[in-house]
């Protein structure tokens, strides 16, 4: 699993907290940057040594600041916040009066600073009781009508991403029939099938890793022998790859 699948199926408290710990690993795992910090194992901090679920929090603070100034870094279309809301949050959080924020965010008085705060909380209960509709409907559906989750450095978020499990199952089945590791009968025309299948192939890299441009092109000859220059540029606009602007390396994105 890697981290946007961490990041999407964490629970509330996870997510606030920041990590999530996989069962499966006996590891924590950070939910921003996927550093994963092994149950039993012990880190220097200082003079002292941290235990895993201790030291991820400290990690977070050290390496990310919070996961709030995370989470508010993100645009609207994955939180629904307007610039202005997100502003206030961070005013609010950093506990500054109400006259203070109207300087800071120039949001007209401190009546208009009371009923942005009072708006937001409704905003949670309405949040709250979606999410829980949501997730019931979820737990009624079988497993293979569930859909993929969709990978966090997605430029755009939009039906490309429409795949349920049974779906992506099928497709890698019909583009790989020799086996997961290729190589491709071809790169579909259509994007949603396209996404999908470089999602798949985004998992021959492994986080936090750096490749040279030849590491990747041997690694996607597997795919795509004659036509793995393609691959690779597919896989960087789609944001699964990222790299240095002279391309002499690159790495995971998600």
């Amino acid at each position: 699993m890697n981290v946007s699948e961490y990041f999407y199926s964490a629970s509330l408290q996870d997510l606030k907290n920041g990590f999530v710990f996989d069962a499966a690993t006996a590891s924590y795992y950070c939910l921003i940057c996927g550093e994963a910090f092994e149950d039993g194992d012990v880190f220097p901090v200082d003079d002292r040594y941290m235990e895993a679920r201790k030291y991820i929090r400290h990690h977070i603070c050290q390496v990310h600041g919070s996961m709030l100034d995370y989470l508010l870094e993100l645009d609207k279309k994955a939180t629904g916040l307007t610039d202005l809301q997100k502003q206030l949050i961070g005013a609010f959080s950093s506990g500054l009066s109400d006259a203070e924020t109207v300087k800071l965010t120039g949001a007209g008085s401190a009546s208009t600073i009371r009923n942005h705060r009072f708006a937001l909380k409704e905003k949670a209960k309405q949040a709250k009781l979606f999410l829980a509709t949501i997730e019931l409907m979820e737990a009624a559906l079988p497993g293979e009508a569930k859909f993929m989750p969709i990978h966090r450095a997605a430029p755009q978020v939009d039906e490309r991403y429409a795949l349920t499990q049974e779906e992506y199952t099928e497709l890698l089945a019909q583009y790989l029939p020799y086996g997961l590791k290729g190589p491709l009968t071809g790169l579909p025309r259509k994007e949603k099938r396209r996404a999908a299948l470089l999602r798949h192939i985004a998992t021959s890299f492994k986080k936090g890793r750096r490749y040279s441009e030849a590491a990747v092109n041997e690694i996607l000859k597997r795919f795509l022998s004659e036509d793995y220059v393609t691959l690779r540029r597919h896989l960087v606009d789609y944001h699964f790859l990222s790299r240095e602007t002279d391309g002499s390396s690159y790495w995971l994105t998600v």
